[in-house]
C-alpha cells in the first residue's frame, strides 16, 4: 500500500518509495500474503519481539508525490498505518496489544524498484486493541537504504531497524499487499497506496 506510516505515532519519515509491486490484487494478492508475509516474515516471527497485522484504517493512506511511475525519479512519500492483534512470541513485550505508525521519506522510485530511501517513521505502542488503553512507548524507525522487493512501495519501508525509543537496536520486518489498486503504474502512475500485511521486530 501506499506510503503513509508505518510505524510511529509520532511523526516520521521513512522512505518510501519503494520497490513496488507485483501488481496484485483481491484474491490473488490475498493467497500471497498469506504465503509471503507469512514465509518471509514467520521465521523472524516465531522467535520475534513482536509480530502485529498491518493495516491503512478508514481514511488512511500513503501518498506519494509525485506519484510512482515506470520512470525512475525522485519520490516523497507520507503517511499513517495501524498496528493491531499484536503478540510477543518471546515475551518481552506482553504489554503491547496495538501500535499506531507514521512516517515520512524520500527516495528514488518507479514501478519496479526503489533506491535511496530517507527517511524516519514513528511507531506509538498501546496497552489495548486498536489504539486504545494507555501508551506503553515510542518506537523511531529506520528503513533500510536500498528499499525491498514486494508487493508495493509500502514494502520497502517494512525492513529496517529501530533506532530509538522502545525496541531500540531490534531489526524490523514485515510485507504488505495493496486494497486498491495499483495495476495503472504503468500507466497513469500510483499516487497512493493502502493495504495490509504483517510486522513483525525481532
Amino acid at each position: 500500500m501506499r506510503r503513509t506510516s508505518l510505524f510511529r505515532s509520532a511523526t516520521v519519515a521513512t522512505a518510501t518509495l519503494l520497490t513496488l509491486l507485483t501488481f496484485s490484487t483481491g484474491s490473488e494478492a490475498e493467497s500471497r500474503v498469506s504465503t509471503t508475509a507469512v514465509s518471509g516474515a514467520s521465521g523472524m516471527r516465531s522467535q520475534s519481539t513482536l509480530s502485529c497485522t498491518l493495516t491503512t484504517g478508514p481514511g488512511e493512506r500513503i501518498s506519494f508525490s509525485p506519484a510512482v511511475s515506470s520512470t525512475p525519479r525522485s519520490v516523497s512519500a507520507r503517511g499513517s498505518a495501524q498496528l493491531n492483534n499484536c503478540s510477543s512470541p518471546n515475551g518481552r513485550q506482553s504489554r503491547i496489544r496495538s501500535g499506531q505508525l507514521t512516517l515520512s521519506g524520500t527516495g528514488r522510485a518507479s514501478c519496479a524498484r526503489a533506491s535511496g530511501i530517507r527517511g524516519s517513521g514513528t511507531v506509538t505502542w498501546y496497552s489495548g486493541p486498536h489504539r486504545s488503553g494507555r501508551i506503553v512507548g515510542r518506537s523511531a524507525l529506520r528503513p533500510a537504504s536500498n528499499g525491498s522487493r514486494g508487493y508495493t512501495p509500502l514494502d520497502s519501508f517494512l525492513s529496517g531497524t529501530i533506532v530509538s525509543g522502545l525496541m531500540q537496536g531490534h531489526p524490523f520486518s514485515g510485507v504488505a499487499v495493496p486494497t486498491n489498486d495499483v495495476r495503472r503504474c504503468y500507466g497513469s502512475g500510483v499516487g497512493y497506496v493502502q493495504g495490509r500485511g504483517r510486522l513483525s521486530v525481532a
